[in-house]
């Protein structure tokens, strides 16, 4: 076999490579004409961010993303698949105005309520409605989840009086607390915070492939690759990134304690939830904030804490529990005062990597184990005659 000539290369690049180049385009031109693919990830592209003074913090309705889990989370699927109703909630498609036979159950809270990285057919709502409807075959149960990542207690009043009242709840279960300690410890201002967009973070992964699906080519290797569409939708996907959260945690100045945290505009607001629901004849279900902050059971989650983190500054686990945990029994204190139904959920689950996958979120563990004990205090306080 003979030695390629610097004449061959000269070839290859002015005469080979162009002809390639110009064979594309018009195949590509061509293809546009005759024969045009849609975009398989438009939906994605053109996600719309949501700019509302009111309400802040909402899904838009009819998305859908797909999660490539971490290996070593503990009991958590390898991907899992978000999806929202016509609504924007996660959950059933929701008819308005409510069905006569239909009881309406809204679940509001932050990450913890949310489950993002749980697929939908083990999501709170999914699991709490079908329970829920076995025990109650003569009725229509409807399960809608309205939690979302980074939501707060103005969140929640947002939530629930812009969003949720008009759709008529029979009973809305609010898991807050978590957020607001976050905020409260980062100096948040309550009164005067800005406008958020809902549009997904992307890295330049993500990136490339939006923008090589402009091609026609491509859209078509994408069909090739992935027939169906279902699979097309999933060539797209969002990882999570606990270790490096945890790396860059633990990486910040430990501080002893935390800056003074005033929780009683926390209690305001969660009173003012309170306000609304009773005032609208509405029932509500509060729950205390579930997390697994210094916990001295086996198979605690201390090396996969990244919540520990606020701002620039790390903080230890039995300070932000000390502090958590008065949050929880201002909810307690208040539902006994108002005469608000409470599940002490924190009380009940235990601190391990059986029930969750960091700080304070749930895996298939938790989240089944919480929807048995949610579901069994619906079903006894509010079903059984």
């Amino acid at each position: 076999m003979g030695l390629i000539s610097k004449r061959d290369i000269k070839s290859f690049f002015t005469i080979t490579v162009p002809m390639l180049v110009i064979m594309l385009v018009l195949v590509e031109i061509i293809l546009w004409f005759v024969a045009p693919v849609a975009d398989p990830f438009e939906k994605y592209k053109n996600a719309a961010p949501l700019n509302n003074q009111y309400i802040e913090s909402q899904f838009p309705k009819k998305v859908s993303y797909t999660f490539e889990i971490e290996s070593d989370l503990p009991l958590m699927d390898s991907s899992a698949t978000f999806t929202t109703n016509n609504m924007g909630f996660r959950g059933d498609s929701l008819i308005s105005p409510k069905p006569d036979n239909e009881y309406r159950i809204f679940l509001v809270g932050g990450s913890t309520t949310e489950n993002l990285f749980i697929d939908d057919y083990l999501g709170f709502e999914r699991q709490v409605q079908e329970k829920l409807q076995a025990e109650n075959p003569t009725k229509s149960i409807k399960v809608y989840n309205a939690g979302k990542s980074g939501d707060a207690s103005p969140d929640h009043l947002a939530m629930l009086g812009h969003r949720l009242v008009h759709l008529n709840p029979d009973l809305i279960v609010l898991f807050p607390g978590i957020n607001d300690l976050n905020r409260l410890a980062a100096g948040y201002d309550y009164l005067h915070y800005p406008v958020k967009s809902t549009e997904v973070v992307r890295n330049w992964k993500v990136d490339l492939k939006f923008f090589l699906s402009n091609f026609q080519l491509v859209r078509r290797l994408i069909n090739v690759m992935n027939p169906e569409e279902e699979s097309a939708r999933k060539a797209i996907f969002l990882s999570t990134n606990y270790k490096d959260k945890v790396k860059e945690v633990q990486s910040l100045p430990l501080e002893p304690s935390l800056p003074e945290v005033d929780i009683s505009i926390y209690k305001r607001n969660i009173e003012s939830f309170v306000g609304i629901c009773k005032s609208q004849g509405i029932d509500l279900l509060l729950l205390t904030q579930t997390f697994t902050w210094d916990s001295q059971q086996e198979n605690n989650l201390s090396n996969s804490h990244w919540m520990v983190g606020i701002g620039d500054k790390r903080y230890p686990e039995e300070v932000l529990a000390g502090k958590l945990s008065e949050m929880n029994q201002s909810i307690i204190d208040l539902a006994d005062k108002d005469s608000v139904n409470l599940l002490d959920l924190e009380s009940l689950i235990p601190k391990t990597n059986a029930y969750f996958y960091d700080d304070c979120h749930f895996n298939k563990g938790g989240i089944a184990f919480s929807t048995d004990l949610i579901t069994s205090t619906i079903q006894k306080t509010y079903f059984t005659n």
